[in-house]
């Protein structure tokens, strides 16, 4: 079951944070590296109700991501004509899962939330960005069709962009 985020749930979404830290590390990829997300982003994540976490049978978060429906700035970087899709889109920002129970799905069943989330907003398109080494996240985009728009900066390094045309 996916659900909102709520502050109750900081602390288990901080440990999932970490654990997808670490294994970007072990990819040998420094995205996540510098401490990011922290605390604050999460909190913010949840006060602002983009929040979204994967829930087991007894409630508790084993994936998490922030799903705003508002866009993303970096994302100016590139040209309209960069995109394949319009200027109304979904974004996924700070998707991760629990370490001991990945590769079953819950990061494609949040990725399918954000898609549901767009449809219901009324917004055609999806747009997400990730690091050239995270080859766990070029799989998933690659398997929902997203394609490559171009690189994006940020503080932190160049992020590979893609988006996807949602289907009404």
């Amino acid at each position: 079951m996916i659900r909102r985020a709520t502050i109750v749930d900081i602390e288990r979404i901080l440990s999932i944070v970490r654990s997808a830290q670490l294994s970007l590390r072990e990819l040998g990829i420094d995205q996540w590296q510098d401490g990011y997300p922290r605390r604050e982003n999460i909190v913010s994540d949840i006060a602002d109700g983009v929040g979204w976490v994967v829930v087991d049978d007894d409630d508790n978060a084993i994936g998490y991501a922030a799903i705003p429906l508002t866009g993303e700035e970096a994302y100016l970087q590139l040209q309209d004509d960069d995109w394949h899709t319009s200027s109304h889109y979904v974004v996924v920002h700070r998707l991760c899962v629990d370490g001991t129970i990945r590769r079953r799905g819950v990061a494609m069943q949040l990725m399918n939330h954000a898609i549901t989330l767009a449809r219901e907003a009324g917004l055609d398109g999806f747009r997400i960005d990730t690091h050239r080494g995270n080859i766990r996240m070029l799989s998933l985009v690659e398997k929902l069709g997203f394609k490559y728009c171009g690189v994006v900066r940020y503080d932190s390094g160049e992020r590979l962009a893609f988006d996807l045309k949602i289907t009404k």
